[in-house]
């Protein structure tokens, strides 16, 4: 009976030993928890508190309280909020992606995922960027359009007119190969050469390729002032007449004759919303645009490319409608507005000390008299010299917030990757987001604080068919931002464009820090993120 009882206590003590073992072999059931925070999902609804497990990259449990024992690592988000890593849906990041690979100015405002190949331009081909952004390593995700642009230069060139049937079908080979190397969609430029060139017909056409891989158009429309009813309609005719869904990027009143006529824009919109054409906007929240100054030439003196538009301009009757059309298009106001001081200088490679400086002080430093000729002389030089990019100074206040409450906008930036000190950015760049937390939702309250996030993370997620992405949600990949919702603020600004925002508290993509303490790591955990029409080599 004695040796019976030891030999059942001894498999007892047996037992609870490797029971106490087992369960401290599990107890690291995280790889990381978020505890304290009040979570604000991305969905649009109310805020609640609970703790995040992340494990392998994924959100794995939303929970009341989450052990500390649990986790390898533990943030303390009391007092904070906790949301999804914020979407831009409107980038020209690829530009500079190899260069800046950690992508810190998107960072420091929240941003964990850059969509690039917008407004009709994209790094061709993209099979070999992705190969190369793999090699590299980049801080954030990034997914790419295809650029209708890029394309119809590389079977075209710069020649007007509309393609020819070997052409078209060279320039549906192309975009193909691009859907299958994993764009995301097509986008137009159609104010940007050769864009412009193009009309709807062979929209139309093309956008049927993305069709087949279940993409969506995106469109840098024809016109943003008097026109800019019929320039939707025609996006919203290209993407219905493929059953696509349709973007409009960076959507504005820019022409003063149409200030505060928001009806231009939602009647047509919500018109082909009603007949269940998937449409939505996006919009960065300043009253200025960036842009080089060829949108403000008559067309056709660039066909067949920059030294042909240099032998056009030694015409003085070409030189001098040139002239004329710059004046209409960009130095006349009928509001009293002082152009030459609403144009600011961004980007000068051939004159820097331009960088900084509007039109009138520019003129001013050449020893000229300010007027709409001397800034049509000089906007010209500009352009002859390879062109600059400038910052435009050209809606309303009032309808920036009108457009920022419809339901069916989005936000983006319309930046791109930036040094800091190097140009004169449009301050977009740096602090988008955080400016729409900070100045338009805690601010002004012209939208709720979980609205505004449903804009700069579900809503983008939704456009672009991320499935696993734009949520706090248990099965979805762990781009989180974590701030201050009293303190988050852009602080960019047109004069000093190079500054970081603040109140941001930690940034994680795919599960790992790149902004611990709101100092950056250095950490490079982005993914490419495939369109659904991607093939693997």
């Amino acid at each position: 009976m004695k040796k019976k009882t030891l030999l059942l206590a001894l498999i007892a003590v047996s037992f609870l030993a490797g029971t106490f073992f087992s369960c401290q072999s599990r107890t690291e059931l995280y790889d990381l928890v978020i505890i304290n925070g009040q979570i604000i999902d991305g969905s649009g609804n109310p805020w609640f508190r609970a703790d995040i497990g992340i494990k392998n990259q994924k959100i794995v449990a939303i929970r009341d309280k989450i052990p500390a024992n649990q986790a390898r690592k533990i943030i303390d988000a009391s007092g904070l909020i906790v949301a999804p890593g914020f979407i831009d849906i409107h980038t020209h990041a690829d530009e500079d992606l190899i260069r800046i690979p950690g992508c810190e100015n998107y960072i420091s405002q929240g941003v964990t995922t850059l969509v690039g190949g917008n407004c009709g331009g994209h790094e061709f081909p993209l099979a070999k960027i992705f190969d190369e952004i793999k090699k590299t390593g980049i801080a954030c995700n990034f997914a790419s359009l295809a650029g209708h642009n890029t394309i119809r230069r590389q079977v075209m060139g710069m020649k007007m007119g509309e393609p020819d049937s070997e052409e078209m079908a060279r320039m549906k080979d192309l975009l193909r190969q691009e859907m299958t190397a994993g764009a995301i969609g097509l986008s137009t430029g159609l104010a940007y050469l050769p864009g412009t060139y193009s009309r709807t017909e062979e929209l139309v056409e093309l956008a049927s390729v993305v069709a087949e891989s279940g993409g969506f158009y995106a469109s840098h429309i024809r016109n943003q002032g008097k026109n800019i009813t019929a320039a939707i309609e025609e996006a919203i005719k290209i993407g219905e007449e493929n059953q696509l869904p349709v973007e409009i990027s960076h959507i504005k009143l820019a022409d003063e004759d149409v200030w505060n006529q928001l009806e231009l824009i939602i009647r047509p919109v919500e018109a082909a919303r009603a007949r269940g054409v998937e449409v939505t906007l996006d919009q960065y929240p300043y009253t200025a645009t960036s842009s080089g100054f060829a949108s403000s030439f008559p067309q056709d003196v660039f066909e067949g490319g920059h030294e042909k538009f240099l032998e056009r301009l030694k015409d003085p009757e070409t030189y001098n409608r040139v002239k004329q059309t710059i004046i209409a298009n960009r130095l006349t106001s009928r509001r009293g507005i002082d152009k030459l001081e609403a144009i600011l200088i961004a980007r000068c490679q051939k004159f820097p000390e331009y960088e900084g400086k509007n039109l009138k002080e520019i003129l001013a430093l050449q020893g000229k008299t300010a007027s709409a000729e001397a800034g049509a002389d000089l906007i010209i030089e500009l352009v002859k010299e390879g062109d600059a990019s400038a910052i435009f100074f050209q809606m309303d206040e009032k309808d920036v917030e009108a457009l920022m409450k419809l339901p069916y906008v989005m936000i983006g930036s319309d930046g791109g990757l930036e040094k800091v000190g190097v140009g004169h950015p449009h301050p977009r760049s740096y602090g988008t987001f955080t400016r729409v937390l900070g100045e338009y939702a805690r601010g002004r309250q012209i939208l709720s604080l979980e609205e505004a996030i449903r804009k700069m993370t579900s809503l983008p997620a939704q456009t672009l068919r991320l499935a696993d992405r734009g949520l706090i949600k248990t099965g979805f990949y762990a781009d989180i931002v974590i701030f201050d919702p009293g303190e988050v603020q852009d602080v960019a600004t047109f004069a000093n464009p190079h500054q970081y925002s603040r109140g941001l508290v930690s940034v994680l993509i795919n599960g790992r820090e790149v902004l611990s303490a709101g100092q950056f790591t250095g950490q490079r955990p982005g993914q490419i993120l495939y369109g659904q029409g991607y093939k693997p080599t």
